[in-house]
């Protein structure tokens, strides 16, 4: 019989750590994907409230959709961000650089990832159709831009309203579907908002049928 007051042995305490370790290693894994699972569905949510913001912002605006971007170097008004920011947030206010990363502009996903090698200093999430602007980009999308009506009368469930950019594009605009601009990052997926309101995560593979021009 041991002792009442003798402590563990060091092939007991070698065992228990060893344990611990094999423990660990096989929740590691699972926690993993949990983070990553818990990151997108945060981002679907995010492109979820990005798609009520830009229906409010068409039913004030004559059924007009927003520009994803035109042709100015002022990034506090030249892109979809500065349009939705009051639907969104209650004001008018967009900094053009940290407000790319707060809140429902930021997919958790996007963060972690570096920044691209341009002068560009903040990181971008999420971008709108190019086409929402009748001649992307030019100098006053404000006139020339797509009503809601026409995008959602035909293939509303196939059109492309915002998704996940790839963090070398870096840009609130997209103009191709393609890896050089959509961001597939989540477990090889992006996060895609169509004009029919839902949101899909999708894979290369499953881009033929995905539409941006009108």
């Amino acid at each position: 019989m041991r002792p009442k007051d003798a402590g563990f042995t060091l092939i007991e305490l070698l065992v228990v750590i060893a344990i611990i370790g094999i423990l660990a290693a096989l929740l590691l894994p699972t926690l993993a994907s949990a983070k990553r699972k818990a990151r997108a569905i945060q981002c679907v949510n995010n492109l979820h409230q990005l798609s009520h913001a830009t229906f409010m912002y068409c039913d004030d605006n004559e059924d007009y959709l927003p520009f994803a971007w035109y042709d100015d170097p002022d990034p506090v008004h030249n892109n979809f961000y500065n349009l939705l920011s009051p639907y969104i947030y209650g004001d008018a206010g967009f900094d053009g650089y940290g407000d790319y990363e707060d809140n429902v502009y930021a997919c958790p996903t996007r963060l972690d990832e570096p920044l691209p090698d341009d002068q560009n200093p903040f990181e971008v999430s999420y971008g709108m159709n190019a086409s929402n602007s009748v001649n992307y980009p030019n100098d006053d999308p404000a006139i020339v831009v797509h009503k809601l009506a026409e995008a959602q009368a035909n293939n509303a469930s196939t059109r492309l309203l915002i998704a996940d950019v790839s963090w070398p594009y870096n840009h609130p605009a997209i103009t191709v579907i393609s890896t050089n601009q959509v961001g597939f990052k989540h477990s090889a997926r992006a996060n895609m908002l169509f004009y029919d309101g839902h949101v899909a995560a999708t894979s290369t593979f499953q881009t033929n049928n995905v539409i941006l021009s009108f």
